[in-house]
């Protein structure tokens, strides 16, 4: 940085490409990942006799709400959300990266694992509100097919809903799982991020990433937090659907299904995680570069 530059300005300017660049990413990758995290929801929050396998929902779903209003219902709340969640990790991120190289004497790999926890633990409370709006969403048609019970299938009259029977803090429904898999997700997701880049760059050496290595670095990313979150995922799931506490719904996944439970609809979770997290930071790195 020039001698001349402004640090604090120079920050904000970062910091405003990073939400720009970190929304724009995740509204794409979201679109993506939609049809697959609706499968993902419905195999968490519904009993195995309904759906035995994850074929089975898929072909329910496609045969009996087709595939706008099974695949993407919900589909608004995600998007406005994914973009606000990536803006908010890519420039929380960032912005503590910064903070620990200036002020610590921590190791890189630490300021990696330390921003990751950061991020992720901000985005989680920005995530919660919009999550519990897509969870129950989702299910919305599976319920009054099976209760026979009329429920809400549009984002406003869902969010009426909520505020009206639980007020403004309902909207947390599920914060406290939800913490707990973006805190240690936010690790996962960075730290393998910046270390599958960096091994792939060494390998020839070139000051910028090659394309397939952007891609291949968010693939493995999404693998890994899907894959170390996911029971906090399906707990979380189940609290905002059931409207229910942690530890009861813990225990429902455990009386209902055992420990199985927790994995369930883990499959078509790390198939979706490939494109959605490999186009989030493809996406945010060419926007970057811009």
């Amino acid at each position: 940085m020039s001698s001349i530059e402004n640090p604090n300005e120079n920050s904000f300017k970062n910091a405003m490409s990073d939400i720009l660049n970190g929304s724009i990413a995740g509204a794409f990758g979201k679109v993506i990942e939609y049809p697959f995290d609706t499968v993902k929801v419905r195999l968490q929050t519904q009993g195995s006799k309904m759906f035995p396998t994850t074929w089975s929902c898929i072909k329910y779903t496609y045969n009996h709400e087709g595939v706008l209003k099974g695949f993407f219902q919900g589909i608004g709340s995600p998007i406005f959300g994914a973009a606000l969640e990536n803006a908010t990790l890519f420039v929380s991120y960032n912005q503590s990266s910064m903070f620990l190289e200036r002020h610590t004497n921590v190791s890189a790999m630490n300021n990696i694992l330390i921003s990751g926890a950061f991020a992720g633990s901000c985005a989680s409370f920005v995530l919660t509100p919009v999550e519990l709006i897509k969870c129950k969403l989702q299910v919305s048609n599976l319920m009054k097919d099976v209760q026979g019970q009329v429920r809400h299938t549009k984002i406003i009259p869902t969010l009426t809903h909520i505020l009206r029977e639980r007020g403004i803090l309902g909207l947390w429904q599920g914060q406290s799982s939800t913490f707990i898999r973006e805190s240690l997700g936010g690790v996962a997701w960075f730290a393998t991020y910046e270390i599958m880049k960096k091994t792939l760059k060494s390998r020839h050496g070139g000051e910028d990433s090659k394309t397939w290595e952007l891609l291949v670095s968010g693939a493995s990313a999404g693998l890994a937090f899907n894959g170390s979150i996911f029971p906090a995922d399906t707990v979380k799931s189940m609290m905002q659907t059931e409207r229910i506490s942690l530890m009861n719904a813990v225990k429902k996944v455990l009386t209902t299904h055992g420990i199985p439970g927790f994995y369930r609809g883990l499959g078509i979770t790390l198939i979706r995680a490939i494109p959605a997290n490999a186009t989030v930071f493809y996406v945010y790195e060419t926007l970057s570069k811009m």
